[in-house]
């Protein structure tokens, strides 16, 4: 990776273990997470003093949606780390602070508004006693702005609220993903999207869609929740890898090649990380960043990555999945459907075999099936070409949301519990 930058790029990795729950703490550990904190400011030369005179910082976590399956505080920001956030900014005067998150794509198709997902995930409590506000990003909340330099998106939608905040801080959950290998700093910026924009370039672009908005609206501070990390299926079917620390830095790039490199994944495998790098946005080669706090050989783990990252044949007995050229992105939608069923103990109880193809120049196989699955305009297209278009279809680019496969999926199962 070359980047033009020459100045080292800060990044703080603080661990101290913790001895409570995520889900049942006291003081005792909300004390120890605001320590932590507070070191990682003072590793990046980060003074806390400039948080004073604030009027309004915005801070952005990771919530994603409801998880489907409890998922043991792998998923979503962890509330111990929010909670002490807010504490430091309301220790250090500033006026107001406010917690902000959108309408994730499947919950688009949901009678549910963004507020809710803090309600049902208990962060509104959380918020709520630390002095904090809440802001669910709607359509009518986004403002269009000029994006100079933006490969996809010369005029992009942005919140308001980010534009009227005097600071953004981004708290994400430090998890593998089963479409971007990672998620961390970048691809927290999903979620700043509106929901229309989150589907737009949901596909092998998708790099330079979160590159464009960092362009624009770039974290001051982006805090890595690494209390519980999470690993394999992720964003939403992650697996618990208890790692006490934080991650702290005002370079998302070089947080996420941090990140990256402590799951035990080389950040010059993660495509955005190495575009946010050649693009200037930031610094993703960890010979140019300055890693402060802990020894990042000693702390580091091999995560799970997403078993059916690339492919999720084979996942299922029954479900014959037939790819021809696929891009990973239409191949995650079909894998998330299982992967859902799976938590749910369902993915055993087809009755019968289905086929479910994907991609273009998809292989002629013989054998006939009463129930078939399109999956993705490539597909549909191809099979339209050739006058052999036939099942169900489900178009997109990739399908969004993935609960769409979902149904589909369970409705075929209930039906042969029914037979």
């Amino acid at each position: 990776m070359t980047n033009p930058a020459k100045k080292k790029a800060l990044v703080a990795v603080v661990h101290q273990e913790l001895s409570e729950s995520y889900n049942a703490y006291s003081e005792k550990d909300l004390h120890t997470v605001k320590e932590m904190l507070l070191k990682s400011l003072q590793l990046i030369n980060f003074s806390p003093d400039r948080f004073r005179g604030l009027k309004q910082v915005i801070i952005k976590p990771n919530i994603v949606e409801v998880p489907y399956q409890a998922t043991d505080g792998s998923v979503i920001t962890d509330p111990r780390v929010l909670e002490a956030f807010i504490q430091i900014l309301k220790d250090y005067g500033v006026q107001r602070v406010v917690v902000a998150e959108g309408r994730s794509v499947n919950m688009r198709y949901e009678d549910f508004r963004p507020e809710d997902v803090f309600e049902k995930t208990g962060l509104a409590e959380v918020i709520k006693r630390s002095g904090g506000g809440i802001i669910g990003w709607d359509e009518p909340d986004y403002v269009e702005i000029d994006n100079p330099g933006a490969e996809l998106l010369p005029r992009i939608n942005v919140p308001k609220s980010i534009l009227d905040s005097d600071m953004f801080v981004s708290i994400p959950k430090m998890k593998t993903h089963c479409q971007t290998e990672i998620t961390v700093g970048i691809k927290a910026m999903q979620g700043v999207y509106s929901v229309t924009d989150k589907i737009r370039f949901h596909n092998e672009a998708f790099p330079w869609k979160m590159i464009d908005i960092l362009r624009v609206i770039p974290p001051h501070l982006t805090i890595a929740d690494a209390l519980i990390a999470g690993e394999g299926y992720g964003p939403i079917y992650s697996q618990p890898v208890r790692m006490d620390m934080i991650v702290v830095s005002e370079d998302v790039v070089a947080l996420d090649a941090v990140c990256s490199y402590l799951m035990g994944i080389d950040p010059d495998e993660v495509p955005m990380t190495r575009l946010g790098h050649s693009e200037g946005i930031g610094i993703g080669d960890l010979s140019q960043i300055e890693i402060k706090g802990e020894d990042i050989e000693a702390v580091k783990k091999y995560f799970k990555r997403s078993a059916m990252l690339w492919n999720p044949i084979g996942a299922s007995k029954n479900v014959r999945i037939f790819a021809g050229g696929a891009c990973r992105f239409c191949l995650a939608q079909v894998g998330a459907s299982l992967m859902r069923l799976k938590f749910e103990g369902l993915l055993d109880k087809f009755k019968e075999d289905i086929k479910v193809v994907v991609g273009y120049n998809l292989p002629d196989t013989p054998k006939k099936y009463e129930h078939v699955y399109v999956i993705g305009d490539c597909a549909k297209n191809y099979l339209e070409s050739l006058g052999k278009l036939e099942g169900t279809v489900v178009e997109g680019c990739p399908p969004l949301p993935s609960k769409q496969i979902y149904e589909l999926f369970l409705k075929h199962i209930n039906k042969g519990e029914k037979e």
